[in-house]
């Protein structure tokens, strides 16, 4: 190889590594969802179908970039799972694990790449120990025939070479996009033995038009290689979008079946597909119907599926039933015939689009503000027009950032599982509203909180099956992890049916630590979250899992720097509610601005109910010594912003109630003037100000003004409050916190 030749292929590797990570890396989490989802349902064949292809996947990419430790370990699960699909070995609690944790390995051997000092001793052991398992299943699982039945052409490790025709044609932007023809060219060579190449010159323009960053390659390769289609097709896994792949090779009668029944139209019923290839006739299919009508007469929860009568009684080999089976799924689903395009953009890309689009608005806000002082109608409706495109691309724009939140949900069903392992205890995981968006830089975020707040529940909230039963529960526990979306923010509850939190050892713990005075008994609330204080424990030793008082408070913390709150609703003896609030976004939200003073505050949009004129005269107090006002014949509680930030201005002579809608209920703000909708951009508050009660962000105006975003569900908390929590002070602490502070 030719010193050029060898720095091509660096480069190529080189640029196209981060790709194959993160692509490794989603098919890696892939495979333990549907490890974890066969668990449930493991005759189910299109999981074991994706679970082997996922695991192909990887180890085809591993082995273009020369990740030969990917390639030989991924090759020991992979002829497992393809045993499994053929039925010669059935899925078991056992299995799983060892599965899992094999994918665990693959994971790891990914992120070392060729870093040989990554892959320390103890990882060697663990990989050596996995190998020696896998190869006892594999060697003492499949029996003679199957081994037979396995030497066709399409069968992956067979050891008769298949002379395959491959024909690559690739697109203009294989260059732009860091990929090397030749490189998987070489990698095709490395399969087996190339018989011939020629290279097509078709597409290369004259000279003086040739483009040398544009591709204008394409070849016809034939290689005699024992390798399956799967193994040939993933040499082009990083070309699938700019190439066109057509690999040919010897036909079957069975795969000449499967391949017709693929190209045949939509025709609904199994029996018709069979018959109009040719591997049934109509006398054969009219005998099998008339068995299956026999056996559901006789014993109708019992009767035989056509399919399985098909192969027994008519001889029809199984691929041919299951391309049948599965063109029927097809029609029944409607799918589409050719999948949805996707880029890959990386994430501070579009952070950077994210945040221009930031300076966009408010520019756009300060172009809208000196069009109404020009008076000039047609600069201010240009400007309107102007704005209204950007709130456009705003809502595109931070559309593409928007992800379900299931994707993080479903990552903790491998937590669940071995967690309760370890803790003996029987749990069932659901999911709920896995549907519901979150902006991806949340859901990052709130990962990490999550992960604190499930092995929680697994700990100190579900009991043993022993427990369980003697206090007339089932066996099993039942955690659920749900979404669902409220007025401008998102809902997301981790709910078990445990014992709850136990408010006399709470309390006796606080009461020995200082954290409340010596025979205090605060409110409910105040003690349940007394267990979010630093160091603050109830277990009575250190596990593996908790008991040294670190992560609970680290979950506030950070649930409070997405400006978020956390709040407990516990039922001693029958479980724990802990339900988290979190913006949609961190970015941009629409805007109510308002005045007090010289001072402008900024409302959330979707939390505004209406605008009244607050009543005359002295300001009305309930019993609990909140200042409230009547709307409608019921009582609203009041916030007077002048009051709780110390404005030094005088009130004016009319002011008026915004009224909010919070998680706590309705209530009024106090404000001296309406400014009208604005389209805001949060910036984060200075290390000063992120004490400031009620408070979660600012925004830079079009005039150069900075105004401040109002928390409505802490004002909330504010409003409600009892007797004198809200008297012209500046408070130190967020009001999210206000439950276990003072």
């Amino acid at each position: 190889m030719s010193k050029n030749s060898a720095d091509s292929d660096a480069d190529f590797i080189a640029q196209a590594m981060p790709a194959f990570i993160s692509e490794a890396y989603e098919q890696t989490e892939a495979i333990e969802q549907l490890l974890l989802e066969l668990e449930d349902t493991p005759e189910d064949r299109e999981l074991l179908d994706s679970l082997f292809r996922c695991a192909h996947t990887v180890k085809g990419s591993a082995g273009i970039f020369g990740l030969n430790k990917v390639v030989e370990f991924t090759h020991h699960v992979e002829t497992l799972l393809d045993l499994m699909r053929e039925g010669k070995i059935a899925l078991s609690a056992p299995l799983s694990t060892l599965l899992l944790e094999c994918n665990d390995q693959i994971k790891f051997l990914v992120g070392a790449g060729n870093d040989e000092d990554a892959d320390s001793d103890e990882q060697k052991d663990v990989r050596a120990d996995l190998v020696i398992q896998l190869r006892a299943i594999n060697e003492a699982g499949p029996p003679v025939e199957a081994a037979a039945a396995a030497s066709t052409p399409e069968a992956a490790g067979s050891d008769a070479p298949i002379r395959w025709t491959i024909t690559a044609r690739f697109g203009a932007e294989v260059f732009r996009n860091g990929m090397d023809p030749l490189s998987i060219a070489r990698y095709l060579g490395g399969l087996g033995r190339v018989l011939s190449m020629q290279c097509s010159t078709d597409a290369v323009p004259p000279l003086v038009n040739l483009n040398p960053e544009t591709c204008y390659l394409s070849f016809v390769m034939v290689l005699e290689s024992a390798a399956s289609r799967d193994d040939i097709e993933g040499a082009f896994s990083f070309v699938r979008e700019d190439c066109e792949i057509e690999i040919v090779a010897p036909e079957t009668p069975q795969q000449k079946l499967t391949r017709e029944i693929d190209e045949l139209p939509e025709t609904p019923r199994l029996g018709d597909m069979l018959v109009s290839v040719g591997a049934v006739t109509q006398d054969q299919l009219s005998q099998v119907l008339s068995t299956q009508e026999k056996s559901k007469a006789l014993a109708p929860a019992a009767q035989s599926r056509v399919g399985d009568l098909l192969e027994t009684q008519a001889g029809v080999a199984h691929e041919v039933v299951a391309a049948a089976l599965g063109k029927q799924q097809k029609i029944r689903e409607n799918a589409p015939t050719e999948e949805g395009r996707y880029i890959r953009v990386q994430a501070d890309r579009l952070d950077a689009v994210i945040n221009l689009l930031g300076e966009l608005v408010i520019a756009g806000a300060g172009a809208t503000l000196l069009a109404r002082q020009s008076r000039q109608s047609a600069l201010t409706e240009t400007s309107l027009q102007m704005n209204s495109l950007i709130e456009e691309i705003r809502n595109g724009t931070l559309g593409l950032r928007m992800v379900p939140v299931g994707e993080t949900f479903s990552r903790f069903r491998r937590v669940v599982r071995d967690t309760a392992s370890s803790l003996g205890k029987e749990v069932n995981f659901e999911i709920h509203g896995g549907e519901a968006e979150l902006d991806k830089s949340m859901v990052e975020k709130i990962a990490d909180p999550l992960m604190h707040l499930v092995r929680n529940s697994l700990d100190h909230g579900l009991e043993p099956p022993q427990e369980r039963l003697a206090a007339g529960k089932s066996r099993a526990g039942t955690l659920t992890l749900s979404a669902q979306h409220e007025t401008g923010c998102i809902l997301i509850r981790i709910e078990d049916d445990g014992r709850g939190i136990n408010r006399e050892r709470v309390l006796q713990r606080a009461w020995n630590r200082g954290l409340v005075e010596q025979g205090v008994v605060p409110s409910e609330d105040t003690i349940n979250m007394l267990i979010f204080e630093p160091g603050f424990s109830t277990a009575e030793q250190v596990t593996n899992l908790s008991g040294r008082g670190v992560g609970m408070d680290v979950v506030r913390r950070n649930i409070e720097a997405l400006r978020g709150s956390i709040k407990l609703n516990s039922h001693p003896g029958i479980g724990l509610q802990v339900d988290i609030r979190l913006p949609l976004t961190l970015a941009i939200i629409d805007g109510f601005m308002v005045a007090v003073g010289k001072s402008k505050f900024v409302l959330p949009l979707e939390s505004v109910v209406e605008v009244i004129e607050s009543e005359r005269g002295a300001p009305r107090h309930d019993q609990a010594g909140r200042h409230v006002m009547e709307l409608r014949g019921s009582v609203l509680p009041v916030v007077n912003l002048r009051k709780l930030y110390g404005a030094d201005t005088p009130p004016p002579e009319r002011t008026s109630v915004v009224v909010i809608q919070s998680v706590h209920g309705r209530y009024g703000i106090e404000i001296d003037v309406l400014l009208g909708q604005y389209q805001t951009v949060i910036k984060p508050l200075g290390r000063l100000f992120k004490t400031l009660r009620g408070i979660s962000g600012s925004s830079i105006l079009g005039s150069g003004e900075v105004a401040l975003i109002l928390d409505v569900n802490s004002l909330g908390d504010l409003a409600s409050a009892e007797t004198g929590s809200h008297r012209a002070r500046p408070a130190v602490a967020p009001l999210a916190s206000g439950h276990a502070g003072s």
